[in-house]
């Protein structure tokens, strides 16, 4: 059994693993394509080899083999559709019965170098059985996400030489899914997903929970408090209710919502730089944008784009000069040069400083995009998202059974809760400043903790037995 606690946090948006060996935490370089290597991108890019990339490198290699390339679409069949009918005949009074069958067919990129799998965490509660087409072969999610995690084992077995590993795994309060149920399948696929990478002992803990017990861990010098984790990352937004009394903590409640810094960026997207793209235009140049939308705010798929169907409207659209030329040449340069990463890494940065900062730009030179924004309309953009964070702390503390001056502290970690507006919006709702802990390595401490901790109290109750 480790001697050690040994913490991942399977993000979204990025991963981090770290170990506990009672004195010190220590984080774990799983991304060697970085300065630290600490924060790894959840990103895998399979060739057409099936030969796998990781990390920042499955992006970096993404965003090379797609750029410029020649995009040819061809028809493959992908199943077929039947069709029972029954039909009377009034004047004989006969019920006859009818079939017909409609082969289905789709687009394929036929010349596709590799695919990408990003934000995969958010397909794990999906019901039903979702597979995704590689080059011809149909994969399930827990055979992608396998793919990382045994790479990600294979990191932290150098570390610690233990082939024993217990891995105590981060989980949001509430997976994304579309089934009654989305968090037992989500937990069912990440408990697979473990077995076949090789990851025989696993425990998964609410990734808020954990990022209290990394607070606690550093701070033992209260006594018995209730504490609200509000954590605000990419994917999700997470609550957790505890109280601390003295060494100890209990957990009074949980909730949250699949939504967070990455639906900020792209309403970011939607309301500041489609303008600038052609949005708008349908009336007056017959220009319909919404064609483009999806494969733009999806950044891995915005090379589809770079086909003749579309590069011709774009042309048609230039030859009306003036402003709208201005918007066609730069969203052809946005597909042609394949800069939606580009630009998406712009947004997230811009939103990062207006947490420090009353405005900024939006800068990407790819694409001749110079675009100042300022806080005050960013806080226009994350308005009607703040409602529905009123609603899941309200449920929290109605599970609690305690009302807002109740709650001793407020702790916050992840990215998205550095944004002013969301700490003022805490500040009104519970009449005091929130604390803002380890945004983006806390999670993983804290589940290093508790698996050390798991391993004491084993120990424990062991030799009490002997």
């Amino acid at each position: 059994m480790s001697r050690i606690g040994i913490g991942l946090d399977f993000g979204t948006s990025n991963t981090t693993a770290a170990i506990y060996d009672g004195t010190d935490i220590h984080y774990i370089k799983i991304d060697p394509f970085t300065e630290t290597g600490t924060i790894m991108p959840t990103a895998l890019y399979l060739d057409r080899e099936f030969s796998p990339t990781v990390g920042s490198e499955a992006l970096s290699r993404c965003l090379k083999d797609n750029t410029g390339r020649k995009i040819v679409m061809t028809d493959k069949e992908v199943g077929c559709v039947t069709v029972h009918m029954g039909e009377m005949d009034r004047d004989h009074f006969i019920e006859r019965d009818r079939t017909f069958t409609t082969v289905v067919t789709g687009k394929i990129d036929s010349l596709l170098p590799g695919r990408l799998f990003r934000s995969m965490k958010s397909y794990l509660g999906d019901k039903g059985n979702p597979q995704f087409d590689v080059f011809g072969k149909k994969f399930r999610i827990e055979a992608i996400l396998t793919v990382l995690l045994r790479y990600i084992h294979n990191q932290i077995r150098v570390v610690t030489g233990d082939l024993d590993i217990h891995l105590f795994i981060g989980r949001p309060v509430l997976y994304s899914g579309t089934g009654s149920d989305p968090n037992r399948v989500a937990l069912e696929r990440m408990r697979t997903t473990c077995t076949n990478g090789g990851i025989s002992k696993v425990s998964f803990v609410m990734e808020p929970e954990a990022a209290a017990v990394s607070y606690l861990h550093s701070h033992t010098n209260h006594g018995s408090e209730n504490i609200l984790v509000f954590d605000f990352g990419g994917g999700t937004l997470d609550l957790c209710i505890l109280k601390r009394q003295k060494e100890k903590y209990s957990v009074l409640s949980v909730s949250g919502i699949a939504r967070a810094g990455d639906y900020i960026d792209k309403m970011i997207y939607r309301k500041k730089i489609f303008p600038l793209l052609g949005e708008g235009l349908h009336r007056d140049h017959d220009f319909h944008f919404s064609e483009f939308e999806d494969n733009l705010l999806n950044w891995q798929s915005t090379y589809l784009l770079n086909q003749a169907e579309y590069i011709e409207k774009i042309n048609h659209l230039m030859k009306a000069g003036g402003e709208p030329e201005i918007m066609a040449v730069r969203l052809k340069k946005l597909i042609r040069g394949n800069a939606s990463f580009l630009l998406m890494e712009s947004i997230e940065q811009a939103k990062i400083e207006l947490s420090s900062h009353d405005s900024t730009v939006i800068d990407v030179e790819e694409i001749d995009l110079h675009l100042e924004i300022s806080r005050e309309e960013l806080e226009e953009i994350i308005e009607p998202l703040l409602g529905e964070i009123s609603g899941v702390i309200s449920l929290a503390l109605a599970r609690a059974e305690l009302d807002s001056s109740q709650v001793d502290r407020i702790l916050c970690t992840g990215g998205s809760s550095r944004i002013p507006m969301v700490k003022q919006h805490l500040a009104h709702i519970f009449g005091k400043e929130s604390e803002q802990w380890d945004s983006f390595r806390g999670i993983a401490a804290g589940l290093a903790v508790a698996g050390f901790n798991h391993f004491q109290e084993s120990k424990g109750q062991t030799d009490s037995e002997s």
